[in-house]
C-alpha cells in the first residue's frame, strides 16, 4: 500500500516506460504478411498471482515457430489500454519451437538469469502480462518479421535494434 504522495511518485517513476511513436519507422515496414491482430492468438501468460504459467500456456504450439509479443493489459478501459512491451521470435528446429521459447522467459526469470529489461517486465507487470503469437512455418519469414517489427515499433523491453541506422539514432537521442 502506498501511503504518501512521495511513495506514489517513486512508484510511478520506477514504472515509467517510453514508447517512441514514429510514423517514418512504420512506413519502412514492408513485409507482405497480413498482420491483422485478429490473426494472432493471445493468452494470459502467468496465473493470477504471477507465480506460475497460466493454464493457457499449453495453447502455444510446439510444432512450429513464429513471432510473439508480450504486452501489459490495464483493466481500466479493456480493449484499448494494452501496451506492447517486447517482440521476439521462435524458430522451428529439433530443439526449439514457439511454446518452448515463450516458456524460457519466465523460467530464466525465476532462476535470476534473465536480461534486465525482461526482469523489469516481470517484476512490475507479471500479473497483467499477456502473450500474443503469430505462427509461421518458415524460419526465414520468422527472422525477417521479428527484425522488421522491432525496427518499426522500438518496443521498450527490446534491447537490441537490428537496423544499424535506427540503433545509432536511438543511442544518440
Amino acid at each position: 500500500m502506498i501511503s504518501t504522495a512521495f511513495e506514489l511518485g517513486e512508484e510511478i517513476k520506477l514504472k515509467t516506460v517510453d514508447f517512441p511513436l514514429n510514423q517514418k519507422l512504420w512506413e519502412r515496414f514492408d513485409l507482405p504478411i497480413d498482420l491483422n491482430f485478429s490473426h494472432w492468438k493471445t493468452i494470459k501468460y502467468l496465473n493470477d498471482d504471477g507465480t506460475e504459467f497460466s493454464d493457457d500456456i499449453d495453447l502455444l504450439p510446439n510444432n512450429c515457430g513464429g513471432v510473439y509479443l508480450f504486452s501489459v493489459r490495464c483493466p481500466v478501459i479493456p480493449g484499448i489500454t494494452e501496451f506492447p512491451f517486447y517482440i521476439g521470435r521462435a524458430q522451428h528446429t529439433n530443439n526449439q519451437n514457439l511454446r518452448k521459447r515463450c516458456r524460457e522467459y519466465f523460467l530464466r526469470y525465476k532462476k535470476g538469469v534473465e536480461r534486465p529489461k525482461i526482469t523489469k517486465m516481470f517484476n512490475y507487470w507479471k500479473n497483467e502480462l499477456y502473450l500474443s503469437f503469430y505462427e509461421l512455418n518458415e524460419n526465414n519469414d520468422t527472422i525477417d518479421l521479428e527484425k522488421k517489427l522491432i525496427n518499426s515499433l522500438l518496443l521498450p523491453m527490446n534491447e537490441e535494434i537490428p537496423d544499424k541506422e535506427e540503433k545509432q539514432a536511438v543511442r544518440a537521442f
